[in-house]
């Protein structure tokens, strides 16, 4: 027989778990055993010397200590145990062994261990190995009061262990021939009903190889009785169930791998009748379902029409393969429904629909129909601009070369905006293609301030503006890119000189609240109402949108820029409102402080 046979593995269990379970019973009947045997011989010990402390107090007096020692001396060999008194300090006064002769050359006695704790409680017991009789004792021991010529002290009494000892080895020995012979009767019965149990599992191994094989018609034999009946039963069910369950399984499987195929978001699953067999999660959330969907046809779940258009299409052409039409929601959703049709285990023709959520694409589509339109605009004016005038001088040279100056630098500047135009775009591209691949480390909020204030102050003091600043004492370090940091700053104060009044202020303020630091950029301009205080941020907005500011050079991107860079940064851009009853505009922006930092 191998060892690694289910045999082998379930007798070796089995006696292993014998062995453990006969160890342990051995060692604690053995441990309660001789406990009671030292309990019940202290107690016999103790009882002894009670009545020894009373046969001294009836004695009522001795004439001298030796007529004392010599008492305990005779009454310790009537009782065969070593009596001891042990007085103050720890003297032997009398001990029944060593007579009164040689007391005196004993050891003092107050460190022993039934000693101290009978001065402490009255009563004490030890057991240990005793160097005058050469063998383990009982000791126990009790505090006394003393006769006439014996003074108060402590009694003990000697119960030779050896005895209890004998009765535990003849226990123990008695305990290891009941365990061998439990042991070998435990080996021959688990032989034989593991060999009928290997039997049997034989069989099931069998039948479920079997059943692997796809034989499903193969069927145990029940035996009445048999404690492997129900198991029996249980497998030849089992059988039936699995054949039952592999038909589903292949009719699910065309129906999952259509759905994996042409899966977006909700999923509904139509039987040939063109009535809803299953949906999931995400399609009862877009249509609300009741708990009655389904069995009834997609147009009663979900009142549109265009979706049973599309169904009914599929069940009269066999040969349609996959069609969609997209659809508007009532909350202004937009989702695309694939159809597609398979065919299950029995070949008939069924369909799944896919519902996928294109709301964000049409959104995206239209920014980008807006961004090209806005765009277009821009470039239009300056373009006819250049060719209007292009064309003057080409076709009527002015005499005046003055003229043709004035001619030229128009022509330059507008040809300038439409640089700054198509930098401005690719700039707004570039800052929101990198915004998640953007590293942030922590800058001084106060250096870009100090940087952005020094460029612009000749510009600005070229009509008299002042510019101030009110920032804490720190270096307001937050997490930003140093470049796009720059820029920020750079596009709020042009903005903020471009449209203040001559010999006006510009304030340029932070503010920390903790976690993050608030930096505001005010002027003293014709502000923004709040009818446009969000739209700003937009991509070519403008207050009057009909106008292109070609003198100035702006492309109408600066704080749509400015919006995407704050928002790499992880941080946010706004309008404070000003400009409705208070006279100039204040921008501000709130950028994260370092981790370590924050709080």
């Amino acid at each position: 027989m191998k060892l690694r046979t289910f045999q082998m593995r379930i007798l070796l269990w089995t006696w292993g778990l014998l062995l453990v379970a006969l160890a342990v019973i051995f060692y604690y009947s053995t441990e309660l055993v001789g406990n009671d045997l030292v309990k019940a011989t202290r107690q016999r010990a103790m009882s002894e010397l009670d009545s020894i402390e009373w046969l001294i107090r009836e004695h009522v007096t001795f004439d001298t200590e030796q007529d004392f020692a010599k008492w305990v001396d005779g009454l310790g060999r009537r009782l065969g145990t070593r009596i001891t008194y042990i007085g103050k300090g720890g003297r032997v006064m009398a001990d029944s062994v060593v007579g009164y002769a040689a007391v005196h050359t004993m050891d003092n006695h107050s460190g022993r261990p039934e000693v101290v704790a009978a001065h402490i409680d009255g009563r004490g017991s030890n057991i240990r190995y005793s160097d005058t009789l050469r063998k383990d004792m009982l000791y126990v021991a009790a505090r006394v009061t003393g006769a006439i010529n014996v003074e108060d002290g402590i009694l003990r009494l000697a119960v030779p262990f050896s005895k209890v000892g004998d009765r535990l080895s003849s226990l123990r020995a008695n305990f290891i021939w009941i365990f061998l012979a439990t042991m070998v009767f435990a080996v021959v019965v688990s032989m034989l009903m593991s060999r009928n149990m290997s039997r049997e599992i034989t069989e099931f191994s069998r039948l479920a190889q079997s059943i692997g094989d796809g034989d499903y018609a193969t069927q145990l034999r029940v035996v009445p009785g048999s404690e492997f009946m129900p198991l029996a039963q249980s497998i030849n069910s089992m059988a039936k169930s699995i054949e039952r369950n592999v038909r589903t399984i292949r009719d699910q499987k065309g129906q999952l791998q259509a759905i994996f195929e042409g899966m977006r978001e909700g999923v509904m699953s139509l039987d040939a009748r063109g009535h809803i067999e299953s949906y999931n999660t995400a399609l009862d959330e877009m249509f609300n379902l009741a708990d009655s969907t389904v069995g009834r046809t997609p147009i009663e779940v979900t009142r549109r029409y265009e979706i049973q258009d599309l169904v009914d299409e599929l069940r009269e052409k066999p040969e349609q393969e996959e069609r969609s039409v997209q659809i508007d929601l009532m909350d202004s959703r937009v989702v695309e429904v694939s159809a597609v049709p398979f065919l299950d285990h029995n070949g008939v023709r069924k369909i799944i629909l896919v519902f996928y959520d294109i709301t964000e694409m049409k959104r995206s589509e239209k920014g980008l129909k807006e961004f090209v339109a806005n765009a277009s605009h821009q470039l239009r004016t300056p373009l006819t601009s250049i060719k209007g005038y292009t064309e003057t001088l080409l076709d009527n040279p002015p005499a005046n070369p003055e003229d043709g100056r004035f001619f030229l630098e128009i022509v330059l500047k507008n040809a300038n905006h439409m640089d700054k135009v198509i930098s401005s775009m690719l700039a707004l591209a570039k800052s929101e293609q990198v915004g998640k691949q953007l590293k942030l480390e922590p800058v001084s909020g106060r250096e870009y301030i100090a940087r952005t204030v020094g460029d612009v102050t000749p510009w600005a003091a070229e009509r008299g503006i002042t510019l101030r600043t009110r920032t804490p004492d720190d270096d307001m370090t937050v997490m930003a890119e140093t470049d796009g940091l720059l820029h920020v700053f750079h596009n709020l104060l042009n903005n903020a000189v471009k449209y203040s009044p001559d010999n006006g202020v510009i304030t340029v303020g932070a503010e920390d609240d903790g976690e993050s630091i608030v930096f505001t950029v005010e002027d003293q301009g014709p502000g923004i109402s709040r009818e446009h205080s969000t739209k700003v941020f937009e991509r070519f907005y403008r207050v009057d949108e009909n106008t292109v500011d070609s003198s100035s050079g702006s492309a109408g991107l600066g704080l749509a820029i400015c919006r995407r860079i704050v928002r790499n940064f992880g941080g946010e851009i706004w309008h404070d409102g000003y400009g409705e009853g208070t006279q100039g505009a204040r921008f501000c922006f709130r950028l994260n402080k370092p981790a370590r930092a924050a709080g």
